[in-house]
């Protein structure tokens, strides 16, 4: 099972030290049957009959509790790598596999995923309890009677193969409504972010409720009742060949050999005992399924548990930023995929391998996306060495499926202000990923300085930029600023930003984010200004400013920016405020229709 190999990832040694208490803990409860025997059978018992039984009970008690504390921080911490694992997969991700994967199946593996695992794991120290019980009675009923010793496991073999029949089935609808999961969580997000057109619409309220949120609902409702009732056919279907085999024991056996009275007295006391770790054992089925099930969805995202790619992978010299930068894209291109599958998408499969058409970009290091686990857990040889193309590029010609930008020659400059410019898909927000190291082009180059952008220094490109997008995320806490008298800064900087009356910094924590969108893009502007980089990146971000602080951006703030020398990239529709470019890049489809750059 996956969750025991999960488990011995963590620590083989720990395992071993529970296997040795649990075995321990079994043998205790088998000498405690013997001795029970023993107490209720006609023959004499030993004076020390009761301090044996005493000794016994406390290894029980000993033992037990051991393996449970030793499997619970074992668990526990399971669930602390796993968490730290994924969420390192996600920083350290490409952003375009990322994009590709979609927010609600991120939020699906990282809350429902790791609660269902978490629960499968928490079962395991009880189960093992149980197991060991189990065994411990078993080898007991083997000194009680060889024949009734047969008889049980071949019983219980019987049970245990008809039982997994029904569990295959159970085990199939989890994982169908586990997809069913990523679907619901989907419709929730659009239910919260939709809500006002919801609420204006009768007709597509009531459509997306029923059909969509609701209708998922249902469906997963529909897989849960059939996967609980199946597993209660198939609990049913044990406890039936449990009774029958000891009918037939009490009935059959029992009479055909003669067995002795003290024989059926200790075989009733064996199957009394172990009527409770088997009904536990049986209760906790469901949840190591979903566990599970969960475990093979994380893996499947290519967020998995050996892949993640650590801060430490990613090469970076702690060298000082650029004191100016100029941006040079040559022959750089991009291209998102079509409809291809991606590692967590359903039963499509992965997508295809890198520099195949359709297949993923180079990832975040400049490298080719590729599985890291290899076979047998080995790490795979990682991508093409430093200056070393990224792989063939798509051909362009045969395949027109989605989007594709360039390829681009273009320069920005220290101290010169560039507006981006065109319609809605473009490419604009894609040329603002490439210069700022979030996407790595598929095609040409990208270079600071006369310095080529690649996997040995993509990580310190990236700390020369600063970026406002349109769907920028605001942190309240100011991180990674550990200079003295941040929070003057930033009291100077809403002052300046006319939001000081809105909100109030302390200990470099803002009062509160919720705000109107025009607000919250100052505090991101602000955010900007902190950072101080020598390339700045806003999307469209005077989209939400009133009249007069919009003039405030594009005649003062980036006058300032220019003035510090800063190389400043605006993606805008403000033509109005066009002869305040030094240069105007004008993109439809992907391609440079117009560029300019202004004579002062």
């Amino acid at each position: 099972m996956q969750l025991i190999r999960f488990l011995i990832s963590v620590s083989w040694l720990r395992i071993v030290t529970i296997i040795v208490a649990g075995l321990v803990c079994g043998a205790a409860n088998t000498y405690l049957l013997t001795l029970i025997n023993g107490l209720v059978s006609p023959m004499p018992h030993p004076d020390n009959t009761i301090a044996r039984f005493a000794l016994t009970g406390l290894v029980v008690l000993v033992s037990g509790i051991s393996s449970q504390i030793l499997l619970i921080r074992l668990a526990q911490d399971a669930i602390f790598r796993l968490r730290s694992d994924l969420s390192s997969g996600v920083v350290s991700a490409p952003l375009a596999h990322l994009e590709g994967l979609g927010t609600h199946r991120l939020m699906t593996t990282l809350i429902e995923d790791v609660r269902s695992l978490s629960q499968a794991v928490t079962a395991i120290p009880s189960i093992c309890i149980d197991v060991a019980t189990i065994v411990g009675s078993f080898i007991f009923l083997v000194t009680v009677s060889g024949p009734i010793f047969a008889v049980t496991i071949a019983g219980t073999l019987v049970s245990i193969f008809c039982v997994e029949v029904f569990l295959t089935r159970v085990r199939n609808i989890y994982r169908e409504a586990r997809e069913n999961e990523d679907v619901l969580i989907r419709s929730f997000q659009a239910v919260t972010l939709g809500i006002k057109e919801l609420k204006l619409h009768r007709g597509r309220r009531r459509d997306f409720m029923n059909r969509h949120l609701l209708g998922t609902a249902r469906s997963l409702r529909e897989q849960n009742i059939d996967a609980g009732s199946k597993f209660s056919i198939a609990q049913g279907l044990g406890q039936t060949f449990q009774l029958a085999t000891m009918a037939l024991i009490l009935f059959g056996i029992a009479k055909w050999l003669d067995l002795p009275r003290d024989v059926m007295v200790s075989y009733v006391l064996v199957t009394t005992f172990l009527s409770m770790p088997m009904q536990n054992f049986m209760h906790r089925i469901p949840d190591l399924l979903r566990g599970d099930v969960a475990l093979k969805k994380i893996q499947a995202m290519e967020l998995s548990l050996e892949t993640a790619h650590d801060e430490e992978l990613l090469p970076f010299t702690d060298r000082p930023a650029a004191a100016e930068a100029r941006l040079e894209l040559t022959n750089a291109s991009y291209r998102y995929g079509g409809e291809a599958s991606q590692p967590g998408l359903g039963p499509g499969g992965p997508p295809p391998p890198p520099g195949h058409r359709g297949g993923p970009p180079p990832d975040v290091n400049g490298r080719q996306w590729v599985s890291h686990r290899g076979k047998a857990g080995r790490p795979l040889p990682p991508g093409p060495p430093q200056g070393a193309p990224h792989g063939p590029p798509p051909d362009d010609d045969e395949d027109d499926s989605g989007f594709r930008l360039g390829p681009l020659d273009l320069v920005f400059e220290p101290g010169q202000i560039t507006f981006v410019i065109g319609g809605n898909g473009s490419g604009k927000s894609t040329l603002a990923k490439l210069i700022t190291g979030l996407y790595v082009p598929r095609t040409g180059s990208v270079s600071l300085n006369d310095e080529r952008i690649d996997h040995e220094n993509v990580e310190w490109f990236r700390q020369n930029s600063s970026a406002i997008f349109t769907d920028f995320h605001l942190f309240e806490d100011y991180l990674g600023f550990d200079r003295p008298g941040i929070d003057n800064e930033v009291r100077r900087y809403l002052e300046e930003l006319e939001i000081a009356h809105k909100v109030t910094v302390q200990d470099g924590r803002l009062s509160t984010i919720a705000l109107s969108q025009g607000q919250r893009k100052r505090l991101a502007l602000l955010t900007t200004l902190l950072e101080d980089r020598q390339i700045v990146v806003f999307d469209e971000w005077a989209a939400d400013q009133e009249p007069r602080f919009r003039d405030v951006f594009y005649k003062e703030i980036l006058a300032d920016l220019k003035r510090r020398r800063k190389t400043v990239i605006v993606i805008t529709h403000d033509d109005r405020y066009f002869d305040i470019a030094d240069q105007l890049i004008k993109l439809d489809f992907g391609r440079v229709v117009k560029s300019s750059v202004a004579q002062r």
